[in-house]
């Protein structure tokens, strides 16, 4: 399977994640100049800014190794835009993380709340 392929099921099955738990989902691969958000969820009053990492194992590394600072720079940037965009300045704001290792049996999902401010 490509990386491509993987990526989008990846982020597929993290949306099924977030709704499963009840959350709302607002946007998928919203894209600025700034930069990109897989997704953007709300739940009550805090809407949750995802980034979705998907590995076909972490033999080597953790997936959430791959949010550096400066992607977290750039996630907080088009988040703050998104933001500004639909009214929602008044909103709580989380920061998740979002790994999805394709196991040969099971997708294995971990999820990291509040990975970073």
């Amino acid at each position: 399977m490509d990386k491509r392929l993987i990526g989008v099921l990846g982020e597929k099955l993290v949306c099924k994640w977030y709704t499963d738990r009840k959350y709302k989902l607002l946007s998928v691969n919203y894209k600025t100049r700034l930069g990109e958000i897989d997704i953007i969820a709300q739940y009550k009053n805090t809407i949750v800014f995802v980034e979705v990492k998907t590995r076909k194992d972490n033999k080597f590394s953790q997936a959430r190794e791959a949010v550096t600072y400066s992607k977290q720079q750039k996630i907080k940037a088009a988040a703050s835009q998104y933001l500004t965009q639909q009214s929602l300045e008044n909103m709580f704001v989380r920061f998740d993380v979002a790994e999805v290792y394709h196991r040969e049996t099971k997708p294995e999902i971990n999820v990291i709340e509040n990975a970073f401010q």
